[in-house]
């Protein structure tokens, strides 16, 4: 891209804008921000006027369901689209989402900390959860089994970078890649932006650059 570029970046579930922090660091001369679902504080559902203000393209980074809701905001509209472990529409099992639901009303910590290992998520690296807001959480869960932003992706013309893990266990590499042919793949399980900032930064950076 010609100019440095505006980052707007969303977490999925079960996360907050902590989990940026390890990718945000190895972005200067770029403009971002990172939004907050608010399952753990605070929600921050939109970015900061500076930030919208100052110059250069809009690049909206999603992860997991993430992507699925920068697809659904219709303002500010993106230039590109960087999706990490995302998708429009969730592969996964619905019969284990709504399990999750359950666990919430008993013991939501429990819920969260079976989550976080399945995302390979380091335990310094996962948010407070004795802060947890059970009830967006469970919103969050229905936004797995309710939103289908399809036809927004099929729509999108603009760039769009796609990367998934090798051995992630919540979006599967077999179904990211059916959606995102020709995605590039990393270790580091679901989490892989927070638990592989280089590698992430590196193809991140390469998308930025081009023409």
């Amino acid at each position: 891209m010609s100019a440095p570029a505006r980052l707007l970046f969303l977490h999925g579930w079960g996360l907050d804008a902590s989990f940026w922090k390890p990718l945000l660091s190895r972005f200067p001369g770029h403009h971002a921000a990172a939004l907050d679902l608010g399952y753990f504080g605070p929600e921050r559902p939109d970015p900061p006027r500076e930030f919208l203000a100052a110059p250069g393209p809009l690049v909206a980074v999603g992860h997991s369901l993430g992507f699925a809701a920068l697809l659904r905001r219709e303002a500010p509209r993106p230039d590109a689209l960087a999706c990490l472990g995302g998708f429009a529409r969730f592969p996964g099992p619905p019969g284990a989402v709504r399990a999750m639901r359950r666990g919430l009303a008993r013991d939501p910590r429990a819920v969260l900390a079976a989550f976080h290992e399945a995302c390979a998520l380091p335990a310094h690296l996962r948010p407070d959860t004795s802060r947890a807001d059970s009830a967006r959480l469970a919103k969050g869960l229905d936004h797995l089994l309710q939103w289908d932003e399809s036809p927004r992706l099929e729509a999108w013309s603009g760039p769009l970078l796609a990367l998934g893990a090798e051995d992630d266990t919540i979006v599967p590499r077999q179904a990211f890649l059916e959606r995102f042919p020709g995605a590039a793949l990393l270790p580091g399980g679901h989490a892989f932006p927070a638990t592989r900032p280089d590698e992430t930064f590196r193809l991140l950076q390469a998308f930025l650059e081009r023409p």
